[in-house]
């Protein structure tokens, strides 16, 4: 289910009344070899709100552990079911030299998003895939993720086009420029936003949108510092950044 900038930012300053952050270990089946493999999943978690990037905070696993297949380090989509056909071409696929590249070096989230891809979804599935992708890419393979990440992004905000969801691709947009070090884009983009007057929604109470204007605010402020820091308001407004 799509959320759209008021929830995606406004909301997620709230704290949930979740439990704290638990974990369990599952018993699963690895759909490419059949052989069963043991790993310890998230259960719950507690987010006090979320960075700009929309990566949660908090006593929560953001993003949630995926399952991994040992060996193969095919990542066990449990939204996605195969049938015989499907798993033939899945395990080519993952025997393929590209595959084991990913296997080898790359995140379990970037792996889902290229098995997501092979199997023709949507960009704006993949778009977000890639973006939590960069929640857990560490420092070597950020910029890598990142581009890809911001390039998905740019077609979606050019679908989307005004409203909500165009206004919450472009916060995201301006947010990778930034992380990339891209300033000056990154300041076009928050300056543009600025600008809109159909931004930040007629259908936001007031509340909702003064948060998103001091998030284009905080982000003019981490421009002008040429910060790339990973950044979020805290619960009176500053910005508190890693």
């Amino acid at each position: 289910m799509r959320r759209h900038a008021a929830v995606w930012f406004v909301l997620g300053l709230l704290p949930l009344s979740a439990p704290a952050m638990t974990f369990m270990d599952e018993q699963i089946v690895c759909p490419i070899d059949g052989k069963p493999f043991s790993a310890r999943l998230a259960a719950s978690g507690t987010s006090f709100g979320r960075y700009f990037d929309g990566q949660e905070y908090g006593p929560i696993a953001s993003p949630w552990p995926l399952p991994v297949c040992p060996g193969n380090g095919f990542v066990v989509d449990e939204k996605r079911s195969y049938s015989e056909p499907e798993l033939a071409r899945l395990r080519a696929f993952v025997d393929t030299p590209e595959y084991r590249g990913w296997a080898a070096k790359d995140t379990p989230y970037y792996r889902l998003a290229k098995q997501r891809a092979f199997f023709g979804d949507s960009e704006d599935k993949l778009a977000q895939l890639l973006l939590v992708a960069t929640w857990e890419a560490g420092a070597q393979r950020y910029p890598r993720y990142a581009e890809e990440a911001l390039a998905a992004w740019r077609k979606r905000a050019a679908r989307e086009g005004g409203g909500e969801a165009g206004h919450e691709a472009r916060l995201l947009i301006g947010e990778l420029q930034r992380r990339l070090g891209r300033f000056d884009e990154a300041r076009a983009t928050f300056e543009a936003l600025r600008a809109d007057r159909g931004f930040p929604g007629a259908k936001l109470d007031a509340k909702d949108a003064e948060y998103l204007r001091k998030i284009v605010a905080a982000q003019l402020q981490l421009i002008r510092d040429r910060s790339v820091a990973h950044a979020r308001l805290d619960e009176n407004g500053e910005i508190v950044d890693f």
